[in-house]
């Protein structure tokens, strides 16, 4: 069997596993906001990961180089379908009215506090539409930049049957969230005193951004080994390189939902906020990994 539908394989089972326990009664009680990221967690993988499975099986099925080749859409839609929803939530905080609908539900939820810069602006209702500004347009650009990137590297690494490279640009992000929250819980405010963006996102430190990039690096560029044909060198380079940007892109992401005084850009994934919560660390890496995938790859 493959290293990447090992790999897909073994994911599964692990988040599910990792569901199964949090659903225990007690644990669910205790844990509530880490059972609902988990059960979201376990929807997103499995849409990812059956779409991926259906189009490389068919794939190795009937040839790379066949022409009746239909579920190598499946992907692309399931990237296209996130562009519509994030897009969508973009657009969402730019009209008013809309934008005061995502904050009450919000609030009802206890996601967001009572006093929010929609609030404290006194934006007048009456008017539909914000005016754009640099930042809203940058943000824009870089998500229909991530999507055609996704879809890109998708076609990329099919065309070279390099399917695992996908995998990885895709879960190296994913680590950076998981290894800055941690290290951001155990080492922060430890080292520096302040923090690593105290106006855009007060609760990420320093000490999180550092060393969760190193720890995400080195567990990224092991699963890089295992899935892609790079170099380790190359693997290394490549996993701190998105570990980074991912930084950049959950800043930026944080800046924009702070100029339209949201805390989460929707309710869709409980536990994350919308899709554009979950898919930041993306904005800037994946369309730079793509590039250079192009060129050099």
């Amino acid at each position: 069997m493959a290293s990447d539908i090992v790999f897909v394989i073994a994911l599964m089972i692990i988040v599910s596993l990792a569901w199964s326990v949090l659903a225990v009664p007690p644990l669910r009680k205790r844990l509530p906001k880490i059972y609902l990221i988990a059960r979201s967690w376990w929807l997103m993988l499995a849409a990812l990961c059956t779409c991926y499975v259906i189009a490389k099986i068919t794939n190795d099925t009937q040839g790379s180089h066949s022409q009746v080749y239909p579920y190598q859409w499946l992907l692309i839609l399931f990237f296209i379908l996130i562009g519509l929803r994030g897009s969508y939530e973009i657009k969402r905080l730019w009209c008013l009215r809309s934008k005061a609908v995502l904050i009450n539900k919000l609030q009802a939820q206890g996601l967001q506090p009572n006093t929010s810069l929609l609030a404290k602006t006194s934006l007048n209702l009456t008017q539909h539409y914000t005016r754009l500004n640099s930042l809203d347009l940058l943000l824009s650009v870089a998500f229909i930049s991530l999507i055609i990137s996704l879809v890109a590297l998708q076609q990329l690494t099919w065309q070279r049957e390099q399917y695992g490279v996908l995998l990885f640009v895709l879960f190296a992000s994913q680590f950076n969230d998981i290894a800055q929250y941690l290290c951001g819980r155990l080492l922060g405010r430890k080292l520096f005193k302040r923090g690593l963006a105290p106006t855009i996102s007060p609760n990420k430190s320093i000490e999180g951004a550092i060393f969760g990039s190193l720890v995400a690096a080195m567990l990224a560029a092991v699963l890089g080994l295992w899935l892609t044909p790079f170099d380790w060198w190359i693997c290394l380079l490549a996993a701190y390189g998105l570990a980074v940007s991912g930084i950049f892109g959950d800043l930026l992401e944080s800046a924009f939902k702070r100029q339209h005084g949201v805390k989460d850009t929707g309710t869709m994934l409980a536990g994350h906020g919308g899709v554009l919560d979950r898919i930041d660390s993306l904005l800037i890496g994946v369309p730079a990994f793509t590039l250079l995938y192009w060129l050099f790859g």
